[in-house]
């Protein structure tokens, strides 16, 4: 099980997914965790930079998975899922909620990023990162960390949550058969439904109505002129009617 799967614990390192690179590269195939107290390389999703000062959750799955290569983008929303129950059962009572495709939000803020990557046929590297002593400062987004709302949690907790929730949501997602399920799942945590958003894509700001997922996962927009689309990309927020 993946909860039950060998962790490797560094206390510095240049980051967990390249790790989880260079041991698929070397034949490893997982599952393994791999964790560290500080990265000081880490990334983020679209190649940007995640900081990883000590104090936080960094981790990386490695994990060999059965599926077609079509149905790998949707680990995102099941791990974001897994993030969620997560800091959900760390801070009861907060506001937590999903941004498309893949943000945590704690009390409106970021709390968490992840980042799936192929890192050899048939294995994945699953990282994620959870703000839990600290959050970074002076980014263009609101950043939230765990301890804001609930001074006690541990980064070890957070951890051991975290592993459990997302052995569950993989389990239930059960190498695509179980997508919509997570669809749903989703759209239950979901912010912005219904709501008027704007989806930033490069120097493209458009605005129109968020009607929830699209069975690949994708953003549901309605435009000003009653059509509707999918959106495969882009950085999404609260929009103005």
């Amino acid at each position: 099980m993946i909860s039950q799967a060998p962790v490797r614990h560094f206390a510095t390192f240049d980051s967990t997914n390249l790790e989880a690179q260079r041991l698929a590269a070397a034949g490893e195939r997982g599952p393994l965790w791999i964790v560290a107290d500080e990265q000081v390389s880490g990334k983020g999703r679209l190649g940007r930079t995640w900081v990883s000062a000590a104090g936080n959750l960094y981790s990386t799955l490695l994990l060999p998975i059965d599926a077609a290569p079509v149905t790998i983008p949707q680990l995102a929303f099941v791990v974001a899922l897994a993030v969620h129950d997560s800091v959900s059962g760390a801070c009861p009572g907060a506001t937590v909620k999903l941004k498309w495709p893949n943000d945590c939000l704690l009390n409106g803020g970021k709390v968490a990023g992840i980042l799936c990557e192929s890192v050899g046929q048939g294995v994945i590297a699953i990282g994620c990162g959870i703000n839990v002593a600290h959050a970074p400062q002076g980014l263009a987004y609101a950043a939230a960390f765990l301890r804001q709302v609930k001074a006690s949690v541990t980064v070890e907790a957070v951890f051991e949550t975290y592993r459990a929730s997302l052995g569950v949501r993989l389990a239930q997602w059960h190498g695509g058969s179980g997508f919509p399920s997570i669809i749903v799942d989703w759209q239950c945590r979901g912010q912005g439904l219904d709501e008027v958003v704007e989806v930033k894509q490069g120097g493209v700001v458009r605005r129109g109505v968020f009607l929830g997922l699209a069975g690949d996962g994708a953003l549901r927009l309605q435009n000003p002129d009653g059509t509707v689309e999918n959106v495969y990309a882009g950085d999404v927020s609260q929009g103005s009617t």
